[in-house]
């Protein structure tokens, strides 16, 4: 059977920038940061197969999951000769990245996760709260062919993309947002996701946690409970809910830089 890859833009020469994105509109979020980081690196910036399916309106693998994703990140790498990188993910991206990393930390010199879903850390540290399993029902109908608009809404606010008062049609973002609305079918992945707290204890490379002011709290958990299990781990807070990056990219590349620089 053929490996499954990304598909995959390479800019810049230097060290290896990996930016994986997150699982709503793709490698589109990282366009704006390419010309910004290319300069003195080379940036590979990575599209997931759960956008570029969707924008294909072909079904996923019947196989699908989010370590299918992480393998083929994976793929993608040993395909594109990449060895050693540092990465920078953001939401699903960064889940899948997170597994990425755990299975292949020789691999990783830096990880920077944006936002990570792993909403098996809250199950594994018993954390878990009624509301997230609410949540997990809801998301379970999001197993279909065709994702709705209201299902679409709804994810915007359960991610934190737009406050719960906020009505997300009538945020400048919403026609992009419905272009893309098919890459969330499946998404209860991050829901049936399983790991072990033990490798991320284990994992002792350089780890910047990302997050953002107004962010729905099961992610804000999440990078509380990431950051008290990663032994070599920071966190770094923008505004801007589940986009911190992109709401404050200025403020975020400063910080990033930083942390790449330290890196070293």
């Amino acid at each position: 059977m053929e490996q499954p890859v990304l598909k995959s833009e390479i800019t810049g020469d230097g060290d290896p920038l990996v930016l994986v994105p997150g699982g709503l509109t793709g490698w589109l979020s990282w366009q704006p940061f390419v010309p910004l980081l290319d300069k003195d690196r080379k940036v590979i910036r990575l599209q997931l197969l759960n956008v570029d399916y969707g924008l294909q309106n072909k079904p996923l693998p019947q196989n699908y999951s989010l370590s299918f994703e992480s393998q083929a990140l994976d793929n993608t790498l040993e395909q594109l000769n990449i060895t050693e990188a540092d990465f920078v993910a953001w939401s699903y991206g960064a889940a899948i990245t997170m597994d990425f990393a755990l299975n292949h930390p020789e691999r990783v010199r830096s990880l920077t996760l944006i936002e990570p879903p792993a909403i098996w850390v809250l199950r594994n540290k018993g954390i878990l709260t009624k509301e997230l399993d609410e949540d997990q029902k809801q998301m379970q109908t999001f197993v279909s062919d065709n994702i709705t608009e209201d299902q679409l809404a709804w994810f915007t606010h359960f991610a934190g993309f737009v406050p719960t008062s906020v009505d997300p049609k009538t945020v400048p973002q919403w026609q992009v947002w419905l272009k893309h609305r098919q890459s969330l079918r499946e998404n209860i992945v991050v829901f049936n996701h399983t790991d072990s707290l033990k490798r991320l204890q284990d994992f002792h490379k350089p780890v910047l946690l990302v997050t953002g002011e107004g962010t729905s709290l099961f992610l804000a958990e999440i990078i509380k409970a990431l950051s008290e299990e990663f032994p070599n781990a920071r966190i770094a807070n923008f505004p801007g809910g589940h986009a911190p990056h992109i709401v404050a990219q200025n403020d975020f590349l400063l910080r990033l830089r930083d942390f790449l620089t330290f890196s070293k």
